[in-house]
């Protein structure tokens, strides 16, 4: 089963880790102070990447690491023996500035610190995470998994994000003034965040048309379908797929061996009752029993007269033939020989090359109200640079599968008149090559600007939480 996806492509649990990341981002961008900060960063990263323990470490140009605090703990312990064995290892790390997977080959010579804090832990799982201002690392998580559990190296490339994060942070609290100089700054950025949400705020309840997006093909117009005339086995197909045909050109043929030896047979069965018949004519003038004979007989090739005219009409038609003229449209002619085929089956189209219309496959989510009276937008994948118009003819009220194998809503549309003063490299979009593949833009009615923006997000949210 596929995993639940949201509009734009995402897991749930790619979702739920995205949405984690900025809610951190947000809380280490909102701390007043340091202490702040390093409380957040010690505490709340687990709710985005899971961990036993977490220590966090200063790093100055010069010197040691610093202890600055341990996950779970209000003050940390920097003389206990624990933040010695710590200390050991960080200060013999190598490199201190790049975030990595930590093994006994990080930290060369201090293999008996490493394997005696495991101990402690039973089998332990290190992360080492810089968090950089300004191009220098001031600071560093030491990150624990215990008991087995490891860290992967999609854990370490998911926190290097949110490392840049708490970077920003860092940088920002740092720099920050007080006294007098910090209460004008905090009054200056309250202002204008107010009036950045003022004008957030106008600029949401903009209306615009909401603008929907499908893919689309080029498809034949009223394309004229070939199909089997009778029941039998195909011996050839004699056209190729894109050739041009003439109305009553040969198309394909039937393997003809049953058919004319079934005619053979019923030509031969109606002689003979024929001259049985005769007989019994001639017969009846000097016997009686001949005469009743006569009736039986004439019913008997009534019969196998019909038979006789239903296989000359399936010989008259062991070759297939174009009823109009046009261009074929056939997957593979070799696929269909020696194939058994029923009445009425398809063999092939025969579409004119001057007549095309498009065909949209609209997503699930995206049926909503169309603006009928606006022209469509369609922008071919093989012509990028030029935007077609287009009339939309129906959209189907039941969704079915689409070629990508999704379910999805059929509309058809058809070309509106070309601009009097065409390009002369833009050829007439009724004449456009079949098959061709594009970009369908669809407008809906009119919308303020943040539903516009946030209707995905938001249905994705509903959808996940189910309320």
């Amino acid at each position: 089963m596929s995993e639940a996806r949201d509009g734009s492509g995402l897991t749930a649990e790619a979702f739920q880790s995205l949405v984690a990341l900025q809610q951190l981002t947000l809380e280490a961008g909102l701390s007043e102070n340091l202490k702040q900060l390093q409380f957040r960063v010690l505490n709340r990263t687990h709710t985005y990447c899971s961990y036993d323990r977490a220590v966090l470490w200063e790093l100055p140009q010069r010197g040691a690491p610093r202890l600055l605090g341990v996950s779970g703990a209000v003050e940390a312990h920097p003389q206990g023996p624990l933040a010695a064995t710590w200390r050991v290892l960080t200060a013999a790390l190598t490199p201190r500035d790049q975030a990595a997977l930590v093994t006994p080959a990080h930290l060369p010579g201090q293999e008996a610190a490493w394997t005696e804090l495991g101990r402690r832990t039973g089998t332990l799982s290190v992360i080492w995470l810089p968090i950089v201002v300004q191009g220098r690392s001031v600071a560093a998580l030491w990150l624990e998994r215990w008991a087995g559990k490891r860290f992967t190296a999609g854990d370490l490339a998911r926190l290097q994000p949110l490392a840049l994060a708490y970077g920003v942070a860092w940088r920002s609290v740092a720099r920050r003034p007080r006294g007098l100089l910090r209460f004008v700054w905090d009054r200056r950025r309250v202002v204008a965040g107010i009036a950045s949400l003022l004008a957030l705020a106008a600029l949401v309840l903009v209306p615009v048309p909401l603008r929907i997006i499908a893919p689309c093909e080029v498809v034949p117009r009223d394309p004229v379908v070939v199909a089997a005339p009778l029941e039998g086995v195909i011996d050839e197909i004699l056209v190729l797929p894109g050739r041009p045909v003439h109305a009553g050109e040969r198309l394909a043929v039937y393997d003809q061996r049953v058919a004319l030896e079934e005619l053979k047979v019923a030509q031969q069965q109606v002689q003979i009752i024929e001259s049985d018949l005769q007989r019994a004519r001639v017969q009846a003038f000097d016997r009686p029993t001949a005469r009743a004979e006569i009736a039986l007989l004439e019913n008997r090739l009534e019969q196998e007269r019909t038979r006789l005219r239903i296989a000359e009409y399936r010989a008259a038609r062991l070759e297939v033939k174009a009823p109009v003229a046009g261009v074929v449209q056939l997957d593979d002619p070799h696929a269909w020989r020696g194939r058994p085929v029923q009445v009425g089956e398809r063999l092939m189209t025969i579409v004119d090359p001057q007549q095309s219309k498009v065909r949209i496959w609209l997503p699930e989510h995206d049926n909503v109200p169309l603006d009928p009276q606006r022209p469509l937008t369609i922008i071919l994948d093989s012509d990028p640079r030029t935007a077609r118009s287009a009339r939309l003819l129906f959209l189907s009220n039941h969704s079915q599968v689409a070629p990508d194998g999704r379910a999805r809503f059929r509309a058809e549309a058809e070309w509106l008149a070309p601009d009097p003063n065409p390009s002369e490299r833009e050829a007439p979009a009724s004449t456009l090559k079949m098959g061709l593949q594009g970009t369908a833009i669809l407008y809906g009615e009119k919308v303020p600007l943040g539903y516009w923006l946030l209707r995905r997000p938001l249905a994705a949210v509903r959808r996940f939480l189910g309320v």
